[in-house]
């Protein structure tokens, strides 16, 4: 069994990384949209500290023996979701940026023949 002071101290980290990704969201360093995976993954650490019984549980359901090889799962599977999702934003942050050359040097060709 879990002390609760070790509960304690992990629901307070985990808080204090909430107000820190809060604080950027109002900041505007990162955006609501883009946040969102951040609290997910943060309100599922929270419960798994709050009910460690939660992660033994899953951690028997998928059939691992120790709830720290769950965990390093869930994490690289956050990790891997958090690469796919920057690979989307920085393909599309591409693609933005060659519809503005391409309309920047349509818009210099017609006020030189001006």
């Amino acid at each position: 069994m879990i002390d609760w002071k070790i509960k304690l101290a992990a629901v307070i980290l985990l808080a204090i990384v909430m107000g820190v990704i809060t604080v950027f969201v109002k900041k505007n360093k990162i955006t609501v949209k883009y946040s969102i995976i951040w609290y997910l993954s943060l309100f599922v650490l929270i419960i798994f500290s709050i009910f460690p019984e939660l992660l033994g549980f899953f951690t028997r359901l998928v059939g691992m023996q120790l709830g720290s090889n769950f965990l390093f799962v869930l994490l690289i599977l956050f990790l891997f979701f958090i690469c796919i999702s920057l690979t989307v934003i920085v393909s599309e942050q591409k693609e933005q940026i060659r519809n503005l050359v391409q309309e920047i040097s349509i818009l210099k060709h017609k006020n030189n023949k001006e």
